[in-house]
């Protein structure tokens, strides 16, 4: 099972770790440049709890409406705001 990494940006304290875990592993990096805490304070976590959420909802509901969101040609989060990297996804 892949892996995602929810990022803050290249200003995110996290950013260097997780983009060194992506190299090495197959998984789903987004980066939404807004710093380390995300858009977690926003209602329902924001962005970030969206992302997430439709992340959840093809790992573990199998749910193929959130998975295109990660996958495929017409990535749902290929042509937003996120800096996306895919690898290995399945």
């Amino acid at each position: 099972m892949p892996i995602a990494y929810f990022i803050g940006g290249p200003t995110d304290i996290a950013h260097e770790n997780a983009m060194d875990d992506w190299g090495r592993l197959p998984a789903f990096t987004g980066n939404l440049d807004v710093g380390h805490f995300g858009t977690f304070d926003q209602p329902n976590g924001g962005e970030f709890g969206r992302v997430g959420g439709h992340w959840l909802k093809w790992q573990l509901k199998g749910d193929q409406a959130s998975k295109a969101r990660f996958v495929g040609p017409g990535c749902g989060l290929c042509a937003t705001e996120w800096d996306v990297l895919r690898k290995d996804l399945g």
